[in-house]
């Protein structure tokens, strides 16, 4: 009776198996850890991808957005607007103060223009001109007498530049024309040699009467010109004046040295002789400004032109 009987052993292998742990009767899995694993995974990422979508969601809102979301303040809206407002008022800032300079110098190039052309029309600026060899020389001794009494002649205050023309004079008074130059219309010839090196350039110089003339210079009363193959007369010198309107706008005045130059051109040989004026302006500041009342200023501008960004130009 205690030996095993195999057709009962053999009616029972499920029995066997389930004592394994692998399957019971109803062949369902005793084990249930593994899809709880499964799952635990699926919800990490899950949790994982909606972590990085609102954080991208976040990163892409606007900042009013960012602040109805989590109430936080929108610190570099702030800053970033704050950014604007101060490049805003330096712009403005710098027009204002350039404006004041090209303002000056336009204004200073017309005056010029009436003091030193005889019979100027600015309606006829593009077109003044002479026909007559009275009229060149009228308007070449007018522009150096205008010169020479222009502390008593003009509204604006101006002081001389000495040195800076022949022959250490404060004007230039030259005449270009050709070494050889005949124009014969009766005969329908003319002979010109146009080539730099056969150009002859005549100056004589010319100084206020309150500094002693300069050596080897002539009157400028004896000026001859060669109309029969003179090309232009220039007249040149300098003046220095003070833009003290910069004030208003607590800035510093600047000193300006302005570089005149006169032309009567002939190269047409038209009969027609053109004037015009040419006016090129250096600017620098100016030396021991000081300006009663307003000491403080000095700093301020100085502070807030190092604060500018940008940097005037130094010709005009």
């Amino acid at each position: 009776s205690s030996a095993i009987d195999p057709e009962k052993h053999e009616s029972h292998p499920a029995g066997s198996v389930s004592c394994y742990g692998s399957t019971d009767d109803s062949g369902e899995h005793d084990n249930h850890q593994f899809p709880s694993a499964m799952t635990a995974q699926w919800v990490s990422a899950d949790h994982g991808e909606e972590a990085i979508r609102r954080k991208l969601k976040y990163f892409f809102m606007s900042p009013c957005d960012k602040f109805h979301a989590k109430g936080r303040k929108p610190y570099k809206l702030i800053l970033q607007l704050l950014k604007i407002i101060i490049v805003t008022a330096q712009l403005v800032l710098f027009g204002l103060s350039n404006q004041v300079v090209v303002t000056f110098k336009e204004e200073n190039t017309v005056t010029f223009k009436y003091l030193f052309l005889k019979d100027f029309d600015e309606s006829s600026d593009s077109s003044f001109a002479v026909y007559t060899q009275q009229d060149v020389y009228e308007h070449i001794f007018y522009a150096v007498d205008q010169y020479l009494a222009l502390p008593e002649t003009t509204v604006g205050r101006y002081a001389y530049v000495y040195g800076v023309g022949v022959n250490g004079s404060a004007l230039s008074l030259c005449q270009q024309y050709y070494k050889r130059g005949r124009i014969d219309p009766a005969n329908d010839t003319f002979s010109i040699d146009p080539i730099d090196p056969h150009i002859i350039t005549d100056c004589v110089g010319v100084n206020p009467l309150s500094v002693p003339p300069a050596p080897l210079t002539s009157s400028y009363k004896n000026f001859t010109l060669k109309f029969h193959k003179f090309i232009n007369v220039t007249i040149e010198f300098q003046l220095k004046a003070i833009n003290v309107q910069t004030i208003i706008n607590n800035e510093i005045p600047d000193c300006y040295t302005f570089n005149i130059k006169i032309v009567l051109d002939n190269k047409a040989h038209s009969g027609k002789v053109k004037i015009r004026l040419e006016n090129q302006a250096s600017i620098k500041e100016c030396k021991d400004p000081s300006v009663s009342g307003h000491g403080e200023h000095d700093q301020y501008a100085r502070s807030k032109r190092f604060i500018a960004f940008t940097h005037r130009p130094h010709y005009y």
